[in-house]
């Protein structure tokens, strides 16, 4: 890889125009063969030893390979099991204060510590996740409408 940049607790992974098109080429072939049952990975030492790879780890994988094959740049970060009020504001693009308001009202769990609100990372993470399924219902809804009243651009 061109270069690995940590940026505390967070890498980005810039690659050579090479990789992205040995990635392309994976990308490809691994698409080819999606078709059949099962696709396995494994990894092998130089010695020739192999180990398979979980399938939920090669779902990950696949992802990273298909991104460096379009040519992006994969960032890899880490999290606490458990935020701070302030940085799960700063994940979900919105103020301290709104998110305690979700907190009040139960949208978004949290649990105390002394007399510190936190929120798990999971907690956020699915969160985020059901506002974009909202935001995708209601892009479709309104594509829907359009539709319906045969509206042109």
């Amino acid at each position: 890889m061109s270069a690995l940049l940590d940026r505390t607790e967070k890498t980005v992974v810039t690659t050579t125009k090479q990789e992205s098109e040995q990635a392309r080429q994976l990308t490809e072939r691994l698409r080819s063969t999606a078709n059949r049952k099962s696709v396995r990975f494994a990894v092998e030492d130089t010695s020739g030893e192999s180990a398979q790879v979980p399938p939920e780890l090669a779902a990950l994988l696949r992802k990273v390979v298909e991104v460096i094959g379009r040519g992006g740049t994969v960032t890899i970060g880490t999290l606490p099991k458990e935020l701070t009020t302030t940085t799960a504001a700063k994940m979900l693009g919105v103020s301290r204060p709104t998110l305690m308001q979700l907190v009040r009202n139960n949208e978004l769990p949290s649990h105390k510590v002394g007399s510190h609100t936190r929120i798990l990372a999971e907690d956020v993470q699915k969160y985020v996740e059901a506002r974009a399924k909202v935001r995708r219902q209601g892009l479709d809804e309104l594509r829907a409408f359009e539709d319906e009243l045969d509206l042109e651009d």
